[in-house]
């Protein structure tokens, strides 16, 4: 008798689980075609019917809709909620950057590319984007570095290369500056960057 409860309880378990993933790909499949009209309100909706704050898949879709309805506080509420979920999630954090950028929230997002490099040093997207976020700020001397990881991972790519010139200029590298601003107009034939570049050397 024992024994058939066991097994009748292990099958009520497997329907109930079978019915609870039916149902969240259902609402993912709702919110899908909510977000292909534009209609972020739905698709937000839909998924919070199935919401747990233990499932990383509905926050980190939430947060993207979040921030695709210009929604960026509560955006990052829930992209902040995935990440602790998964931690080494490279996902979490770039899709937190999204509404942080774009709330001008620059410290934080500084945070979350500095995060995702402990994890992956060699990302050159985030290198590269970081590395801007630091020339605009002039802080020449961090953002050298992480253009000159960009540079050295992709050595003819036209962005690295041009961010790394002016680096190399307003860290007084006149040489490698020189160097690098004829580089990017092998890539970009007349760049008037690289030509304005050159003529600050002179």
């Amino acid at each position: 008798m024992k024994n058939k409860i066991t097994i009748l309880s292990m099958l009520m378990f497997a329907v109930l689980q079978l019915f609870a993933q039916e149902t969240i790909q259902s609402a993912f499949s709702k919110s899908y075609g909510y977000e292909k009209v534009g209609n972020y309100t739905s698709a937000i909706t839909v998924l919070k019917t199935i919401y747990t704050t233990d499932n990383y898949e509905t926050n980190i879709r939430i947060g993207y809709l979040l921030f695709e309805a210009g929604m960026y506080d509560e955006s990052i509420k829930y992209y902040n909620i995935a990440t602790n979920l998964r931690p080494n999630s490279i996902e979490a954090k770039l899709g937190y950057v999204l509404p942080a950028s774009s709330a001008n929230k620059w410290d934080d997002v500084i945070k979350q590319y500095e995060e995702i490099l402990k994890i992956e040093p060699n990302n050159s997207n985030v290198n590269y984007w970081l590395g801007l976020i630091y020339y605009n700020r002039k802080n020449y001397t961090v953002a050298y570095k992480n253009f000159e990881k960009v540079t050295t991972l992709y050595p003819f790519d036209y962005d690295g290369l041009h961010m790394f010139a002016w680096c190399n200029l307003n860290v007084k590298k006149n040489n490698e500056a020189k160097e690098l601003f004829n580089r990017v107009l092998l890539l970009s034939p007349g760049d008037k960057s690289a030509l304005e570049g050159l003529s600050l050397l002179k």
